[in-house]
């Protein structure tokens, strides 16, 4: 399976994620195994590379303490008055293989991998404040990332609808390691480049309901902007990145 394409399921699973989480704040969430399915749909800054709309099985295990959804893994640490701390391990969908774009050829291999990190989220009168922070596991980029968002809940007539605004801080290493270009792959097309730290922001909408099919439905519609020091990068020709997500999913 190409990159690109695992991009697109970290898309559907993370918004698979953030629907359950969010819903898990109710008294009686249900606990167990649960299904589900979703289409994804996205854009990248990287110069050649298509659009592409990805239809992807999901599966997932929701108990008191530990959730699981698909790669994307969690445990609560402490809950509190609203506050909730979270252990992580997270997939990293990032990265590209030679043949995924002409901007690649001659250039070797940037793998996905793995991270650890923690995340907080603070619930209180409908609003919503999390921050979170991951580092690479597996020696790929050796990096980290931090997120912070605020997010509005809103409800009405069975649905709940959530706009938010986030700012995404990936540090050097990892900027360098997925847009950067070494030496060794310099061409006459593609100069040297030497990534720094990039703070990105994005905008996202989410509507999420129950009230068909006695399942979960999530639709995640979504913006990244992105930091001069990746839309400079010659693998790149945007700064812009739409994104739109399909999500269902329900108890086993």
């Amino acid at each position: 399976m190409k990159i690109q394409s695992c991009i697109k399921i970290g898309l559907t699973l993370a918004a698979l994620t953030a629907s359950i989480s969010a819903s898990a704040q109710a008294p009686q969430q249900p606990q167990g195994w649960m299904w589900g399915f979703g289409v994804s749909a996205s854009q990248d800054v990287y110069a050649g590379f298509d659009n592409r709309i990805v239809p992807i099985p999901i599966i997932g295990y929701a108990g008191e303490k530990l959730r699981v959804y698909g790669p994307f893994v969690s445990y609560q640490m402490f809950q509190r008055e609203g506050l909730t701390i979270d252990a992580q391990l997270v997939p990293i969908f990032a990265g590209y293989e030679e043949s995924d774009s002409f901007i690649f050829e001659g250039m070797e291999d940037r793998d996905f991998s793995f991270a650890a990190g923690i995340s907080a989220t603070y619930n209180t009168q409908s609003w919503t404040y999390s921050l979170s922070t991951n580092a690479d596991m597996l020696g790929k980029y050796d990096g980290f990332q931090a997120t912070a968002r605020i997010g509005k809940q809103f409800r009405v007539n069975g649905f709940l609808i959530e706009p938010s605004v986030g700012l995404s801080f990936q540090d050097s290493n990892y900027v360098d390691y997925y847009y950067g270009v070494r030496p060794e792959e310099v061409t006459a097309f593609r100069g040297l480049y030497e990534g720094s730290s990039a703070t990105n922001t994005e905008l996202r909408v989410a509507v999420s309901t129950g009230k068909f099919l006695g399942g979960m439905t999530r639709v995640d519609v979504g913006a990244t902007f992105f930091d001069s020091s990746i839309s400079d990068s010659p693998l790149t020709d945007d700064d812009t990145a739409l994104s739109a997500t399909l999500v269902y999913s329900r108890m086993f």
